[in-house]
């Protein structure tokens, strides 16, 4: 034992120079552990640690080995206390919704489409009919589309209001925590077209430059549509303007399950793109005047214009995680250039993830920021480790060119294996979806992104000042159709998009603890991160899906098939509910013959206990002889009564000794955001 501990130590101690990208992950343990916790955590208990740790610091401020040892703790607690103060910085913007259908007048904050295409905007400083003052905002959608409306403007409209959506089955994605952290009070639709006002209260400078950036924007957007046809048009706003909304839901199941859903946010891939473009364009413009390259530095010129470029396309792109997180390690990169650093290190990361979590701690929890900088930490260890070997294969003078392609193709193949096996986990986790095609989906569209779609994406935003972008634009429209039809053919081979059961939040804990033990270390040490990534998939084992699901009155309601997939029973409406269920069990649709069958069963006409152990009259159903299933809702369990209401919605699993449940309400616990 004393043998291994002293090996361990010096394992340690032999990577020391890396011990400062822990700094950012201890950071995030931090934030981690606070949306951990089934109950909100008292202020007063976070002061009371801090305070704690300061007094250690102070009393031990003459032995730096324990200053040293405070540091992780402290950095912990930094982590946990931001995302604290942010979480009750937003509490305080929540306010009782009124679930009724009133009048009202307000600013739009920001306008985009829905999944539908319909209108939703982002209503704040709102009033009632008698102009009474209503506190919180709403996201409010709306069928009366109107090319009239912009951000700033003052709107008129009916809607419906109603408070943020709750999870709707325990290990659900919680709606309504993403939309505390927006500022969100609820949502609703309008019932009315919405109609221009005038505002009673002047823009604040800030919010006239946001407005304006938001304006400018949508102005992109609108131009584009102008230009292009619809799909293009969709995928291009959403590559240049970061608008999805109007992408067909057949075009981004494709791009789904052909696993180039990655090209529909703007992320690292499109602003390296975007910035190493323009670095070469203005490089090579400067060569071409032997005057001004003798006297200046082309590549520290081109690294000024690059980040220019960079924050320009950020703004107009509505800097979401993914783009926030591109911009900064473009932005580190390129300082590095002028300042004649190293400019590709895990240090560039770790700066990067620091700052977007100081920044929205919340970003944490999120798959965008998970799947962002998993696949650019992969690739860059991947890069620390085999870059030299690269170097010199291009090295030399002969067949450059040869190997210059070879270089490339192998690239992408070899990019997209390390990036989409660094990203799984975080697909099975949060989509329950793995796309079995991702390499030759990237091989056949990388040279139709890299070559044609994005060096015209970057010479329509440089033209379109002019007005002279439209021949771009259609070049970069005929990129997007050919990528399109590459979606449509990859998506349609067998089972493309693999749906699989979501592994446990432990887990994927251990997968991350896991990679990272693997890339941040460099010695023989850092193998026994395949340890921890391979105990995380094995989580896999320990999962089933339920069998039965209720919502919380028992009005939608599944249970398992003898082939372990879900089947939601007859019922009005809720058909989001339905939709989450399927995928989150990764149950398929029924076949229009399953739903013929189950009309049967449900009204009593019919058995197929070869498919469903369930047996139906006309006020109840049972399912497995012992779950009885009321059809006015409620669930009785062996002659127990389950109560719903209180849960929230449940999952309920069967056992020879009896039957476990798992409740929504238990899964969310006592948060500020619920």
């Amino acid at each position: 034992m004393t043998l291994w501990w002293y090996e361990f130590k010096e394992q340690i101690f032999a990577g020391r120079s890396r011990w400062t990208l822990w700094l950012p992950v201890a950071f995030a343990c931090g934030i981690a552990l606070y949306f951990s916790l089934p109950v909100e955590p008292s202020k007063w208990l976070t002061v009371t640690i801090i305070e704690m740790l300061i007094l250690l610091a102070v009393v031990f401020r003459h032995r730096m080995k324990m200053l040293y040892g405070l540091i992780v703790p402290a950095v912990v607690v930094f982590g946990f206390a931001v995302v604290q103060m942010r979480t009750i910085y937003f509490a305080a913007q929540q306010f009782p919704v009124p679930e009724e259908k009133l009048y009202l007048s307000g600013r739009i904050e920001h306008l985009d489409y829905n999944s539908r295409g319909h209108q939703r905007m982002i209503l704040g400083d709102l009033r009632d009919f008698d102009g009474k003052k209503m506190e919180g905002k709403f996201r409010i959608s709306s069928r009366f589309r109107s090319e009239d409306l912009r951000s700033g403007q003052c709107v008129e409209l009916i809607a419906k209001l109603m408070p943020r959506p709750q999870a709707v089955l325990p290990g659900g994605y919680q709606f309504n925590r993403k939309s505390f952290y927006q500022g969100l009070s609820g949502s609703g639709y309008a019932e009315s077209t919405v109609l221009p006002l005038d505002c009673p209260q002047a823009e604040s400078w800030y919010d006239k430059i946001r407005f304006g950036i938001d304006s400018v924007r949508h102005a992109v957007i609108k131009h584009i549509k102008g230009v292009l046809p619809p799909d293009e048009a969709s995928v291009a706003s959403a590559i240049v303007a970061g608008e999805q909304g109007g992408i067909k839901t057949s075009l981004i199941q494709n791009y789904r399950d052909s696993g180039l859903a990655h090209f529909l946010s703007i992320s690292g891939l499109h602003m390296s793109m975007i910035a190493g473009l323009m670095f070469f364009f203005i490089r090579l413009s400067v060569s071409m005047f032997p005057s001004v390259a003798l006297r200046y530095d082309s590549k520290k010129v081109a690294a000024v214009f690059a980040i220019i470029i960079s924050a320009v396309y950020l703004m107009i792109s509505g800097a979401a995680i993914p783009a926030q997180r591109a911009f900064i390690m473009t932005f580190i990169v390129l300082l590095g250039i002028l300042f004649d650093r190293r400019a590709i290190s895990m240090q560039t990361i770790a700066w990067a993830a620091f700052i977007v979590l100081l920044i929205s701690p919340e970003a944490l929890i999120g798959a965008s920021f998970q799947m962002s900088f998993a696949a650019v930490v992969a690739l860059v260890a991947f890069y620390e480790k085999y870059a030299g070997a690269l170097r010199n294969f291009i090295g030399g003078k002969r067949f450059r060119l040869i190997k210059f392609i070879i270089v490339y193709v192998v690239g992408i193949l070899v990019a997209d294996l390390v990036a989409s096996l660094a990203t799984l986990p975080f697909a099975i986790y949060h989509f329950n979806r793995i796309a079995l095609y991702t390499t030759m989906a990237n091989l056949l569209a990388g040279p139709v992104i890299g070559l044609l779609i994005m060096p015209f994406t970057l010479l329509s935003l440089l033209l379109m000042p002019l007005g002279l972008d439209v021949w771009s634009l259609k070049i970069v429209g005929a990129g997007i159709g050919v990528v399109n039809q590459i979606t449509t053919w990859v998506s349609s081979f067998p089972q493309a998009g693999y749906q699989v059961l979501s592994m446990p939040a432990w887990g994927l804990a251990l997968i991350v603890f896991g990679g990272l033990w693997l890339v941040i270390w460099q010695s023989s040490f850092r193998n026994w991160g395949w340890v921890a990534i391979g105990c995380g998939f094995a989580s896999l084992l320990f999962v089933k899906a339920p069998d039965v699901l209720s919502n919380w009155d028992g009005s939608v309601i599944a249970v398992k098939d003898k082939s372990g997939h879900m089947v939601v029973l007859p019922s009005r409406g809720n058909l989001f509910t339905t939709e989450v269920w399927l995928n989150k069990t990764a149950s398929p649709k029924l076949t229009d013959v399953q739903k013929e069958k189950l009309k049967e069963v449900y009204k009593g006409e019919a058995v197929y206990p070869e498919w469903l152990a369930l047996h139906c009259d006309e006020r109840q159903c049972v399912y497995q002889d012992n779950v009885v299933l009321d059809k006015s809702g409620g669930i009785d369990v062996n002659h127990t009564q389950i109560s719903l209401t209180d849960s929230g919605g449940l999952a309920l699993y069967l056992n020879p000794e009896g039957y476990e449940i798992e409740s929504v309400r238990d899964y969310v616990g006592r948060r500020l955001w619920n």
